[in-house]
């Protein structure tokens, strides 16, 4: 079974060409990324869109909805999914304020039913839940319902800042009420989230990441042990590959020419540590396998 993995952020064009070629999917930001998206429409590629409003918090820009929908509207063909224009509390860099954090997600709701009644494919909207916020607005999302029929498709947002063990307290918590409410079925995308042990782990049905861009401009790439260092810069960090027995290194060398990869450049070309993490994510996503946490169920004796 497959497991739909957005490929999010952009960087050089030798890496959107691959993933163009290669049918990976994609994910890009209304506010960074309009020339990209062109591109993919006007060779008539679908993309899922993401408002960029977290982009534009930490640049103290501002969405403009009206001008989003109209962007959504125009290009609703080659739109596989959007993101709403939700609202993240506060100054970018500055400590959030009670009242700030309890407004965002009611400002984030009434944008999602302001969008929903404006756009041309509602059912293509996804409304997003972030973690820190109250759990009855993901209920709210599960139980609100038009024409009798409930929202296709909710996004979970985990908090980039916090630890895997608390993100993943988010999940297992988003997870028990959707089993629970009058909507378990829904479908659900973990925005940014890197983790594939949790994406796993969870009955997620989408995710993206720009893992493949940080990992190889940082000089690693990822690979079924994890995440290695290669690149030539970084030989005197401990981690690093050129560290490892030669039997080991040998076996790295092989499991990469696997994916057409040739070793020694990777070690010096970031670009082909970028197409690396590429080809190694799509290969996870086409063979993902579900590994559910299974309840212990206490003895008798």
């Amino acid at each position: 079974m497959a497991f739909n993995l957005y490929f999010a952020g952009t960087q050089c064009k030798e890496a959107d060409l691959y993933i163009e070629e290669h049918g990976c999917l994609r994910l890009l930001s209304y506010l960074n990324d309009k020339n990209h998206i062109k591109n993919r429409v006007d060779k008539g590629m679908k993309t899922f869109v993401d408002s960029g409003a977290f982009s534009a918090h930490t640049k103290g820009k501002v969405v403009d909805v009206e001008d989003y929908i109209n962007y959504v509207n125009e290009r609703t063909e080659f739109v596989t999914i959007f993101a709403q224009l939700d609202k993240i509390p506060g100054d970018f860099g500055k400590p959030k304020t009670t009242q700030q954090l309890m407004e965002a997600p009611i400002l984030s709701w009434q944008n999602y039913l302001y969008m929903r009644d404006r756009v041309a494919e509602p059912d293509k909207l996804l409304p997003i839940f972030h973690q820190g916020e109250d759990f009855s607005y993901l209920e709210k999302m599960l139980e609100t319902t038009f024409n009798g029929r409930h929202i296709p498709y909710i996004g979970l947002s985990p908090a980039n800042d916090m630890a895997t063990i608390r993100k993943e307290a988010y999940l297992k918590k988003c997870f028990e009420i959707i089993k629970a409410s009058s909507n378990p079925t829904v479908k659900t995308h973990a925005f940014g989230m890197t983790s594939l042990k949790l994406l796993e782990k969870y009955p997620l049905y989408s995710a993206d990441s720009t893992s493949w861009i940080m990992t190889a401009a940082n000089g690693s790439i990822m690979t079924k042990w994890g995440v290695m260092e290669i690149s030539n810069n970084q030989k005197v960090h401990k981690k690093h590959i050129f560290h490892k027995t030669q039997q080991e290194q040998d076996i790295v060398r092989a499991e990469l020419l696997k994916f057409g990869i040739d070793y020694d450049e990777a070690m010096v070309d970031y670009k082909v540590r970028m197409i690396c993490n590429i080809k190694f994510l799509q290969n996870w996503a086409d063979n993902y396998v579900y590994k559910p946490i299974v309840d212990k169920q206490s003895k008798l004796f």
